[in-house]
């Protein structure tokens, strides 16, 4: 009653262990889809499979949608709502029940900023699509992973630090906070958390700056393997100026060493010709999500 009265104090709904299945989980959901207030869902251990799964997606779209058209119609912008919360431990989900989760994440107006999957049988191909997911994803703050079946960290490692080009680390996700796992992981842990480290400090943009600085500390021969000719001159600066305030003196000293005399003559961007000055400010280090080699 109080979900299709749309109560305003109703802000939590916690059926854990209640036997619902995904029957229950379908009549539950459809009771929600006009709730502007609820911000936490918690259905751990209901044994709700794969179709439960199918449910709670499908309402986690729909409030994304209705925010849309809501701003869509009224022209504001801040008044979201929806389920930031979700709780789907022990749901025995399986890889399967994970990568319809995993599809919905991919969906970056779904708000959902913490997210519980622990013991859930979840193995490593489900774990791959979760991190492809979250590379397109940036609300998401916190996952729990804890009692699952994969057995590496990889996949959640090169989602926030894809070390393969420059255009993957750009695109690697700046915006994850937490991950929470079970001991055993030992080094991949400490790597993950380093990165994970970043994003908490930094925000998204300055989290992305200091990873290509990272990435360009590492191997300085990346960058000077790259042909200067077909390289614009006038984003190399910027580049470097990301360099120059996240990485070693030595990396930077090096790759200076190296530019060609047109590039480190360049002074400025000539804003008749600059395709990027509507896009940055003129002397702030560039955003390399502007940067395609």
């Amino acid at each position: 009653h109080r979900l299709n009265k749309n109560d305003t104090s109703l802000v939590r709904i916690i059926f854990s262990s209640r036997n619902l299945g995904s029957q229950g989980v379908n009549i539950l959901t459809q009771s929600l889809l006009s709730n502007t207030n609820l911000r936490e869902l918690d259905l751990s251990s209901n044994s709700i499979g794969l179709e439960g799964v199918h449910y709670v997606t499908s309402l986690l779209r729909h409030q994304a949608t209705s925010n849309n058209n809501m701003i869509a119609n009224s022209n504001i912008s801040d008044e979201k709502w929806g389920i930031t919360t979700l709780k789907l431990c022990d749901n025995s989900l399986y890889d399967i029940g994970t990568k319809e989760i995993a599809n919905a994440l991919e969906n970056d107006d779904i708000l959902l900023s913490d997210l519980w999957l622990d013991d859930n049988f979840v193995g490593a191909t489900a774990l791959a699509h979760l991190a492809n997911a979250l590379r397109r994803n940036s609300k998401l703050r916190r996952l729990h992973l804890r009692h699952n079946s994969f057995q590496s960290l990889s996949p959640l490692i090169r989602c926030t630090f894809d070390k393969r080009t420059l255009d993957t680390v750009a695109e690697s996700n700046h915006t994850l906070h937490h991950v929470f796992l079970n001991c055993g992981y030992d080094y991949e842990c400490r790597e993950l958390e380093s990165m994970l480290k970043i994003n908490r400090i930094y925000g998204k943009v300055e989290a992305r700056r200091k990873k290509v600085a990272l990435f360009l500390d590492e191997d300085l021969g990346r960058l000077l393997r790259m042909d200067m000719n077909v390289m614009d001159a006038k984003l190399l600066p910027r580049l470097l100026g990301i360099l120059a305030q996240h990485g070693s003196v030595s990396t930077l000293f090096g790759v200076v060493q190296h530019l060609p005399s047109n590039v480190l003559a360049y002074q400025g961007i000539d804003e008749r010709n600059s395709s990027l000055h509507d896009s940055m400010d003129v002397g702030v280090p560039m955003d390399v999500e502007y940067v395609s080699f």
